[in-house]
């Protein structure tokens, strides 16, 4: 007897990059569950039509990356709390003749720093970018406890956050933080690479969600002046767990996932 084949995706443009596919698929098969998960090269006015798509050829969940995650949010029929606050979503579910949205972006970075604690009043934390994933730092790092501060490249202050700083490379070269998050393709493979070399004090922890390579200029400046390090590929194994959480009722298997993109981490 042939048994079902449940069908996932990861949706983004640019998709290549991706190691999304090589995590779960490894984790279906670590568990002989009847799964397959494929990359979607996605342009966001196409976004509907390819999810419409994806479902009549029996899609049950997908995870989304940039440009897509805030575009989403106005057509889930419920999302989680984390949806709400971000106002962007990573992950959906088809339940029930609708998608439901969670955002695993800020749980994994909540799970990833610690809390300030109530003797640390007044702790700040610097979130560079102003897309999906800049939204959820700001959303996990405001529930750890921090002041955040957003830093956009963009001419216009978002209406998702009231402190707003026009990106300036001269502020970024000496951070006043405890907290550095790089939440924009900078460095990324196949982007503008980032050609800032930061002079960090030892107590802060730096975050790069870029994931190719991995040894980012930010983490390499982090770990040379003695900063806790929080790299993007760790992240991008944990979300990837927690959207098992949203598919099935528990979280995927961690260290199957980072057994499977475990030579990426020396790049």
């Amino acid at each position: 007897m042939t048994r079902f084949m449940e069908l996932f995706a990861v949706f983004g443009q640019p998709i290549h990059h991706s190691l999304s596919p090589q995590m779960h698929n490894a984790a279906f098969k670590y568990l002989d569950r009847p799964a397959f998960y494929l990359p979607v090269q996605c342009p966001p006015h196409e976004l509907l039509q390819r999810l419409d798509a994806f479902r009549q050829l029996g899609g049950r969940g997908v995870n989304l990356t940039r440009p897509l995650k805030e575009l989403i949010v106005p057509h889930l029929q419920s999302a989680s709390s984390w949806v709400e606050k971000a106002q962007a979503a990573n992950v959906l579910v088809w339940q029930e003749g609708s998608w439901v949205g969670d955002n695993t972006d800020v749980q994994a970075l909540m799970a990833s720093i610690p809390d300030t604690g109530a003797h640390y009043f007044g702790k700040v934390a610097w979130v560079l970018g102003q897309g999906g994933v800049a939204r959820a730092s700001v959303v996990a790092l405001e529930a750890k406890g921090y002041e955040v501060i957003v830093f956009g490249r963009r001419s216009s202050k978002p209406s998702w956050h009231h402190h707003w700083v026009e990106w300036d490379n001269d502020m970024f070269r000496h951070p006043h933080c405890d907290v550095f998050v790089n939440a924009t393709p900078l460095g990324q493979i196949g982007e503008h690479p980032w050609d800032i070399r930061p002079e960090f004090d030892p107590h802060t922890i730096v975050v790069d969600w870029v994931y190719r390579p991995n040894n980012t200029v930010l983490l390499t400046e982090g770990r040379q002046a003695g900063c806790q390090i929080v790299d993007g590929l760790s992240l991008l194994v944990k979300q990837a767990a927690l959207s098992w959480q949203l598919w099935f009722g528990m979280p995927g298997p961690l260290d199957v996932m980072e057994n499977a993109v475990r030579e990426f981490f020396y790049e």
